[in-house]
Parts: C-alpha cells; structure tokens; sequence
C-alpha cells in the first residue's frame, strides 16, 4: 500500500488532501529534510520547523507518514 492509499483509508482524505500531503511528503524529501529515519526525531522535526516555520501541515504529514510506515511493518495498513 501507497502512503497516498493509507491516508485516504485511514483518515477517509480526499484526493485533493492526499495530493498535497504527497507534495509536502516530496519536498521535505527533495530538500533533504528526511534521511532515512525511522521514527519522528526531535532533529527531523526541527529541521522540517526551520524551512516551513509557518505551515504545521509539514509536521502533521511527518507525523501521519511514520504512522504509515509503523502500521506498515505490523501489516495494519489495509485495517
């Protein structure tokens, strides 16, 4: 299952909402935010603070994201 297809499971987001969590999941990647971990880290989440200071929506996709790849490893994402 796609990150995109657990949002709109999970969350019941439309494809409007599950583009733009995509494209903020993408540009946290793009920018080099994101290296890899496993879980949300206090540097991650500061670093993602420092470039989009006023957009929570960044941290709320980060948040959403690893709860994907959690439920994901325990094979509850189709749930």
């Amino acid at each position: 299952m796609e990150f995109g297809d657990y949002l709109k499971q999970k969350y019941h987001l439309g494809d409007t909402s599950v583009k733009d969590y995509i494209g903020r999941w993408n540009s946290i990647v793009n920018k080099g935010l994101y290296r890899g971990e496993t879980e949300l880290t206090p540097t991650l989440i500061e670093a993602v603070d420092r470039e989009y200071p006023k957009d929570s929506h960044y941290r709320l996709t980060l948040k959403r994201y690893f709860e994907f790849k959690h439920d994901q490893k325990l094979g509850l994402e189709e749930k």
